[in-house]
């Protein structure tokens, strides 16, 4: 088995979390190579190397939603299981799975080996397990993984309310795009969107469930779109009972489902998946089904 540590997840708890596993692992006599992850370019270099000149019976993956990014990059679609151990800040993938954060529990799970083949989004040609989104929470994304307070929220175990105080913080100088979406064959021009999201899981930013009809086993996209209100109703009224977890049954706020979505707008603007900025428009975005065996751990 190999093991793909990030030290500095869950604000330095990693290697905490690593001395418990590598105990246990000792303990039950599990042989494994470790690797520690100090980019993606680097880890990708070892996960190529490694799948290339030997046989991968699993990979465990100690860190968060951007370290097990990286790692899906090149195991997606090669059968080989993939266990997580939640070290992040947000932890959407490990949220939707119910995985444990206990690791005596992670190792004996491991052992006994159950898998479920889960969905895997696609946006453009980058791998990804939660969700893809375009528009205002791109923005927001952005604004909160480069300020002060998100490592302050996570400390106290509040990750959800760093992505609402970037909501205000973007709020009332963003832009609403033009976006152009195909679904099913079938094109529409949106004139005012605020976001697209297209989800394989309910959540993103910490737990904040926009795609409310995903699951990850359908081999279907749930896709939420946020459009055609004008600012404040869209900002004050409809955007906070979208982040709820429930559909909200009022104008401006469309539900999608389908294998696929092409998306375009007049001028190039990024997109996120699982929380990373990887494209900008022109969009493809499907899902992979199956695309990945994941240890149960919970």
């Amino acid at each position: 088995m190999l093991v793909v540590i990030n030290l500095g997840a869950g604000n330095g708890k990693g290697l905490t979390y690593w001395k418990k596993i590598e105990k246990r692992l000792n303990e039950r006599k599990i042989t494994y190579k470790t690797f520690i992850g100090t980019s993606e370019k680097e880890t990708r270099e070892f996960l190529q190397n490694s799948i290339s000149t030997q046989s991968i019976h699993a990979i465990a993956v100690i860190g968060g939603d951007g370290t097990i990014s990286s790692v899906l990059q090149d195991i997606a679609e090669t059968n080989i299981p993939l266990a997580i151990f939640p070290a992040g800040s947000g932890n959407d993938t490990a949220r939707m799975f119910q995985l444990t954060n206990d690791p005596d529990i992670f190792v004996d799970k491991i052992c006994v080996g159950e898998i479920l083949h889960i969905d895997l989004l696609q946006v453009n040609q980058r791998f990804g397990i939660t969700v893809a989104g375009i528009g205002i929470d791109t923005v927001i994304s952005e604004t909160v993984n480069n300020a002060s307070y998100k490592t302050f929220f996570n400390k106290i175990k509040l990750g959800s309310l760093a992505y609402i105080f970037g909501v205000f913080q973007v709020a009332f100088t963003y832009q609403a795009l033009k976006m152009t979406i195909t679904i099913h064959q079938q094109t529409k021009t949106i004139d005012q969107t605020w976001l697209l999201a297209a989800g394989n899981t309910k959540s993103y930013g910490g737990g904040l469930k926009i795609c409310p009809s995903a699951n990850p086993i359908d081999g279907q996209l749930s896709i939420t779109i946020f459009h055609s209100l004008p600012r404040f109703k869209a900002l004050l009224q409809i955007f906070p009972a979208l982040l709820t977890g429930k559909k909200v049954q009022k104008f401006g706020v469309s539900y999608l489902q389908g294998t696929e979505i092409w998306i375009k707008t007049d001028e190039p603007v990024s997109a996120i998946l699982d929380g990373e900025v990887v494209a900008k428009t022109p969009l493809h975005i499907k899902v992979r089904p199956k695309a990945l065996p994941l240890l149960v751990t919970k």
